[in-house]
């Protein structure tokens, strides 16, 4: 079965009502009846001082998510880590969300900036996340936020005439299938969550908190009950992200 766009996903959730992405036991334990595989993309990119491994540090928890999307939703995550490249705008539109992931600061140049933002244009939606103590390259610094204070340079400027700002926990984010009354902080320094909103939609989601690590081993790193949280976190980006209503390209 061809993979989903975020349009097409959108059309589903149409024909099919609010039931789509509701819990359905008999849907879960086949994957057939649950329509097309929609696919996981994480960005490639390189950071500061020419590194070209610190985007893709723990895939593990990206599958962890996706495990924990498909067991709770009816969406038919695709179960495989992909790789889309910002030098490479056809690798970048296969995927209708996108996971950006780093301890360092990207290092973007102006073709890398166009790809992303003729994704974002295109209807694409990213999920950019501050890895905090990925490969060490800062040390130990729990608080490092080295990513997030790039990425909130790179999407501020990204778009002209898009808005740049924290977003409050009355969004519809935090509630669009589990109700969460602050956000998950797993680590790093706390700036909270930011949004980049283009006619109407979110198109990128900026956050300083290393969800990811939570995915990927947070009762152990952070204690008792961190990991689900992380997950219901993840999942509601993803049903927000995959399921919002408003167009990125001018009317």
């Amino acid at each position: 079965m061809s993979p989903i766009s975020r349009d097409q996903f959108l059309k589903l959730i149409a024909a099919g009502g609010a039931s789509f992405l509701g819990l359905n036991s008999d849907l879960l334990g086949h994957d057939a009846s649950k329509g097309p595989l929609v696919p996981w993309g994480r960005l490639k990119f390189t950071a500061e001082n020419g590194d070209q491994e610190d985007w893709h540090v723990h895939p593990n928890g990206d599958l962890n998510l996706i495990d924990s999307i498909r067991d709770q939703t009816s969406v038919n995550l695709a179960k495989k880590w992909n790789v889309a490249d910002i030098t490479d705008l056809k690798s970048m539109i296969a995927y209708p969300f996108l996971f950006m992931h780093a301890e360092m600061a990207p290092v973007l140049s102006d073709g890398e900036r166009q790809n992303l933002r003729e994704y974002l244009l295109r209807g694409g939606f990213l999920f950019a996340e501050d890895c905090v103590c990925g490969y060490l390259h800062h040390g130990a610094n729990t608080h490092n936020d080295f990513f997030f204070r790039a990425m909130q340079t790179e999407l501020t400027l990204l778009i002209p005439g898009a808005k740049m700002e924290p977003i409050p926990l009355s969004h519809p984010i935090f509630h669009c299938f589990y109700h969460l009354e602050q956000w998950p902080h797993m680590q790093g320094y706390p700036h909270g969550p930011w949004g980049l909103t283009y006619n109407g939609r979110l198109v990128s989601l900026l956050s300083p908190s290393d969800l990811h690590c939570g995915w990927t081993n947070g009762d152990t790193w952070f204690g008792p009950g961190k990991q689900m949280k992380a997950m219901q976190m993840g999942t509601n980006i993803y049903v927000y992200a995959m399921t919002q209503m408003g167009g990125a390209l001018p009317g």
